[in-house]
């Protein structure tokens, strides 16, 4: 149950640094306060733990003997259909504006969660050589 909890505050986290930095991009580049009500940032926000707890539980299934290629569509897969569903709460998707601009929004932001896999993935493979180097430097030393 800690390892959940540790996953699902990891996943928000790392939510709530992203919806930030999309808040001060647009807020700068838009202006208009879309989202400055109570209700409308409870909605957000909301959303944004939602999307967190969504990418960062089923980010347990690396810790798994599965093949690579399975966690990855497991966790993105359940991290996205989550998102999805967030996104309607947020009021993120441009529904108004007709089917096409709605796939775009969930595009674009299928794009930024695999963007984040990546970096994700390539910090862990960074630290995974550099243990794999201090192992061999103990090794080499017995």
């Amino acid at each position: 149950m800690r390892r959940v909890l540790r996953a699902a505050w990891q996943g928000i986290s790392l939510a709530a640094v992203v919806y930030l930095l999309d808040s001060i991009v647009m807020g700068l580049a838009d202006g208009t306060g879309r989202f400055a009500s109570g209700y409308g940032m409870a909605r957000v926000g909301a959303a944004v733990i939602l999307i967190g707890i969504g990418f960062g539980i089923p980010s347990l299934i690396y810790e798994t003997e599965l093949r690579m290629w399975l966690k990855i569509f497991i966790h993105m897969g359940i991290g996205c259909l989550v998102m999805t569903g967030a996104s309607m709460l947020g009021g993120w998707l441009p529904v108004d504006k007709g089917l096409s601009a709605v796939l775009i929004a969930l595009a674009i932001e299928a794009v930024i969660a695999f963007i984040l896999l990546g970096v994700n993935i390539l910090i862990a493979t960074a630290e995974a050589r550099r243990l794999n180097q201090k192992i061999k430097e103990q090794q080499q030393k017995e």
